[in-house]
């Protein structure tokens, strides 16, 4: 079967994008270029399309507590206006999916998955809502866009066409308003590591939008920017991938999410497994590296120190902001993660030496 398109597809084209399947969309991986896109992004701005994420509406007063005990992070508890980062988690308390929860009002929320896990979240979280009353969900996938601006001029770009003043908003907050005249859905959220703003509309408003944002957005530099471009961008940030420093076998604490896991809950899923690995304190972990040479580490090279393999590497890549050095994540024993520790990454049959080092590798400056 092939792979579906987002309602901006012909923009991308028209823009000059070089195309590839990614979560079942034909998405951009580029359009200039990685470090060109990148360098806006991280100085300007970059305009993404992320409508192959699949966003679902969540209705009913039982949501919150429905969600409560399928996922790590408070839900119940968010105030209407916030957004909030969570981890859908098994019964061995490996991820099934890590999430954003956007609360509209009392009784509203959106919930947005990664587009390669749409296919078994959607039936999963259906299965765990039949039969009750007070929890309805609805899928907006493939009918709704998203489409984000992600820089330090992102606000003034964005505000152009907002009706709501999102020059007030906090960081991960959201918003009702138009957007270019029509109705959509604003958050302050990201994956870049740079200040920004998603935007949510029906699809067929999304390529007036597309076009509006970026003849706005030209006079600061506006990029279109792809996956290749926001994939350095979010492991600069330190930000998990899922399939990489996240899967159904590495659990949020493994996998660096250890804040977002509220083990006060009475009960979650994955819980007693989580609370063990805790206690225990022995797993594997995901550890930032920068290696000495200038060959970068790629997923699933091996990792050691001496002659022991203590690990792989789950995401690698040369990074712009880390003044050029090539960087990467390693899932690695507890002794292997000690910060300022040395590893050795085989590349190609050769040993690569490289230091472990604080995730995340770049924070934006502060103002």
């Amino acid at each position: 079967m092939s792979d579906a398109r987002t309602a901006l597809y012909d923009d991308h084209l028209a823009f000059g994008a070089r195309m590839v399947p990614f979560g079942g969309f034909e998405m951009p991986v580029s359009y200039a270029g990685i470090l060109r896109e990148h360098d806006a992004v991280r100085h300007r701005a970059g305009l993404f399309d992320l409508s192959h994420m699949a966003q679902y509406h969540l209705e009913g007063p039982g949501v919150g507590h429905w969600a409560d005990a399928l996922t790590v992070n408070d839900v119940a508890t968010m105030k209407p206006g916030q957004a909030r980062y969570n981890i859908f988690t098994n019964d061995a308390g490996g991820c099934h999916d890590d999430v954003l929860f956007y609360r509209l009002d009392e009784n509203r929320w959106l919930l947005v998955v990664n587009a390669g896990n749409a296919a078994k979240m959607w039936p999963y979280l259906v299965a765990r809502a039949d039969g009750r009353r007070d929890v309805k969900i609805t899928s907006g996938h493939g009918s709704r866009a998203l489409v984000a601006v992600q820089g330090p001029l992102a606000t003034e770009i964005v505000a152009q066409l907002v009706d709501a003043d999102i020059t007030v908003m906090k960081y991960y907050t959201c918003v009702e308003t138009h957007v270019c005249g029509v109705p959509a859905i604003v958050a302050r959220t990201g994956y870049t590591g740079e200040d920004g703003f998603e935007i949510f509309v029906d699809s067929d408003a999304a390529s007036e939008l597309w076009r509006n944002l970026f003849e706005r957005g030209s006079r600061f530099g506006l990029e279109p920017a792809g996956l290749g471009a926001r994939d350095v961008l979010r492991l600069e940030a330190g930000m998990p991938l899922y399939g990489h420093e996240l899967d159904e076998s590495i659990s949020p604490v493994a996998g660096g999410q250890r804040w977002a896991v509220k083990t006060r809950k009475a009960a979650f899923r994955g819980r007693d497994a989580i609370v063990a690995e805790l206690e225990a304190d022995t797993h594997d972990r995901i550890a930032g590296i920068v290696l000495d040479g200038r060959v970068p580490a790629r997923d699933g090279y091996a990792v050691y120190v001496g002659d022991e393999r203590v690990g792989t590497v789950r995401s690698g890549s040369m990074a712009p902001s880390v003044e050029n050095k090539n960087i990467a994540t390693v899932l690695v024993t507890k002794a292997a993660s000690v910060l300022g520790g040395s590893l050795d990454v085989e590349i190609r049959g050769t040993r690569h030496r490289a230091t472990v080092v604080a995730l995340p590798f770049y924070k934006r400056p502060t103002p």
